[in-house]
C-alpha cells in the first residue's frame, strides 16, 4: 500500500482565538482495505498451512536489534483504520518531545507497520510506548464497528436488491437455483500485544517495496539471526511464488521519466519481478549491518551502526 505520510502542515496549525473562527476537523477517513476481518474470522482458517496465516510474533521487552530511526511494528490485525493509526503516533510524537514522524507505512493486509522516525531518541520513546500495548484503544474499536456493520448492512441490501430484480427476470424453472446472497458477517477481531523492533533504516525502501509489488497474498515475515558477532535482520517471503526485483534510488538527481515523474522507490528496472520457481531461490532479502568494531571498508554495503548493540 501507499505510505501513510506524515503532514507535518498540522503541527503549525494552531486554533482561532474565538470558537467561532475555528475550523471543523476533516471528516474521517474510511479504510476501506482495513474494514475487513482478520483471518482467523475465514471459515477455513484450521485448514490453512502455517505460512499462509498471517504472522503471530512473540512480543520481547528488550529489543533485538540496536537502536535506529526506523521501527517495524507486528501483530497489527484487521478491521483496523490506518490514518487512526497513523493520528496514533502521530499523537505519541508530540507527547514525546522533538521529535516527528517523517514516514509511515502499513501492509496491504493490514498486520505490520514500518515507520521513520526523525531521531534515535524519537524511535526509542515510540517503541517504549507501543510495545506490548494493544491498539485500536475501545474507542476507535467501537468507530470500526459501526462503520464495518454499516458497510456489511449496506452490502447485504444492494446484493439483495440486485437478487429480487433477477428472481423476478427468471423463469420459474431456473429460480430454485439462483444464490441467495450472504448474511451481514459479524464483527469478529483478534487483537494482540504489539511487537515493535528496530529494524535498518537503509532496509525500508526494500522491504515496502517487495511487499507492495510482490504476490498479492504473500506473508512476509521480519526475522533476526546472529552471524559471528552481528545481527542479520532478514525480510522474508513464506509463500508466493516471486519477490520483486528493487534497484536502490541512484545518487545525485534522478533521471526523468515520462511527464517528468519519478518513482518512489527509485528508479524502475526493466525487469520488475525476479521469479522463484518451485521455491528453490532465495526467499529472504537481508540487510547487513557489522558490529561498530568491524572494519567498514572492507564492504560497501554495510552501513555503520548509531548505538551499542545489543543481543
Amino acid at each position: 500500500m501507499s505510505d501513510i505520510e506524515y503532514d507535518r502542515d498540522e503541527e503549525m496549525r494552531e486554533l482561532a482565538p474565538y470558537p467561532q473562527y475555528q475550523t471543523q476537523a476533516p471528516p474521517r477517513k474510511i479504510d476501506h482495505i482495513g474494514l475487513d476481518l482478520p483471518d482467523v474470522a475465514d471459515p477455513k482458517y484450521d485448514l490453512k498451512e502455517e505460512q499462509d496465516r498471517d504472522v503471530r510474533y512473540e512480543v520481547k521487552d528488550e529489543a533485538e536489534f540496536h537502536v535506529t530511526r526506523a521501527l517495524f511494528i507486528g501483530n497489527l490485525r484487521r478491521p483496523i483504520n490506518a490514518p487512526a493509526f497513523q493520528q496514533h503516533l502521530n499523537d505519541l510524537a508530540r507527547k514525546g518531545g522533538h521529535f516527528r514522524i517523517d514516514r509511515a507505512w502499513m501492509s496491504r493486509p493490514r498486520t505490520h507497520a514500518i515507520v521513520l522516525v526523525s531521531s534515535d531518541e524519537g524511535a526509542a520513546y515510540i517503541r517504549s510506548k507501543l510495545v506490548n500495548t494493544v491498539f485500536p484503544e475501545p474507542e476507535e474499536e467501537a468507530r470500526l464497528k459501526t462503520e464495518f456493520e454499516d458497510r456489511e448492512v449496506a452490502t447485504y441490501e444492494e446484493q439483495l436488491q440486485e437478487y429480487n430484480d433477477k428472481l423476478e427476470r427468471l423463469p420459474e424453472g431456473e429460480k430454485d437455483h439462483l444464490e441467495k446472497p450472504a448474511e451481514p458477517r459479524e464483527y469478529v477481531t483478534e487483537r494482540l500485544p504489539l511487537y515493535v523492533e528496530y529494524i535498518p533504516v537503509k532496509a525500508i525502501n526494500q522491504w515496502t517495496f517487495e511487499e507492495d509489488k510482490g504476490p498479492r497474498n504473500g506473508k512476509w515475515k521480519l526475522e533476526f539471526e546472529k552471524r559471528d558477532d552481528d545481527i542479520i535482520a532478514s525480510h522474508t517471503l513464506l509463500n508466493g511464488d516471486y519477490i520483486p526485483r528493487y534497484e536502490p534510488r541512484r545518487r545525485g538527481p534522478p533521471p526523468r521519466r515520462s511527464g517528468g515523474r519519478f518513482d518512489r522507490y527509485g528508479d524502475r528496472p526493466r525487469r520488475m519481478d525476479s521469479y522463484i520457481p518451485n521455491g528453490e531461490r532465495n526467499r529472504r532479502t537481508d540487510s547487513y549491518v557489522p558490529s561498530r568494531n568491524r572494519d567498514r571498508s572492507r564492504s560497501p554495503s554495510r552501513s555503520p551502526s548509531r548505538s551499542p548493540r545489543r543481543y
